[in-house]
């Protein structure tokens, strides 16, 4: 426990530094994503029963080199938990896209933007299996709200894998997310 409260510390102590003399080039968020396809498309229909979703839980760091254009990357982490055949498999995905957003609205308050990231879907199970595909994810809109250095997001778009089976992302995964923003 003293553990966890001295990390907290020392990175809240570090964001605060940096924020300093921060002139507001750098963005970091931590956000969750919904699985509403997976839940209601994919499973459902593959015949397996007794489905666990954790959604899409991600860090995103963007740089912003324009006031238009930002370059990042990101780490987007789910499992997927189901009964097929009498016996539980759990599914794990780590998805690492290097990205670039474009924010064509800026006001006080407020950002609009869009972006896509390109790179690699690493998935494995509890039986041994393993995958390894290039991902895509397109985020069509985002809603930036918030001012100074605190603000959220609402984001829709898409993740899919670029190989289809049935342990990574399908088209229309993590149709929405949501995401608290720290900029400095």
């Amino acid at each position: 426990m003293k553990t966890r409260i001295t990390v907290i510390c020392a990175i809240a102590f570090l964001l605060c530094t940096l924020s300093a003399g921060a002139q507001g080039k750098h963005l970091v968020r931590l956000g969750w994503g919904d699985a509403l396809y997976e839940t209601l498309v994919f499973h459902p229909a593959d015949g397996t029963s007794a489905h666990t979703y954790s959604g899409h839980w991600f860090a995103d760091y963007q740089y912003q080199l324009t006031p238009l254009i930002s370059l990042g990357g990101q780490a987007d982490f789910q499992s997927i938990c189901w009964t097929k055949n009498g016996s539980r498999v759990k599914n794990f995905d780590l998805c690492i896209l290097p990205t670039v957003r474009f924010t064509w609205l800026r006001k006080e308050w407020v950002r609009l933007y869009s972006g896509a990231g390109i790179g690699v879907l690493v998935a494995w199970d509890n039986a041994g299996g393993k995958d390894l595909a290039p991902a895509l994810n397109i985020n069509s809109i985002g809603v930036q709200v918030g001012k100074g250095h605190w603000s959220g997001s609402v984001d829709l778009g898409f993740m899919t894998s670029l190989k289809g089976t049935d342990r990574i992302y399908m088209f229309g995964s993590r149709l929405l997310s949501v995401s608290v923003n720290y900029r400095w």
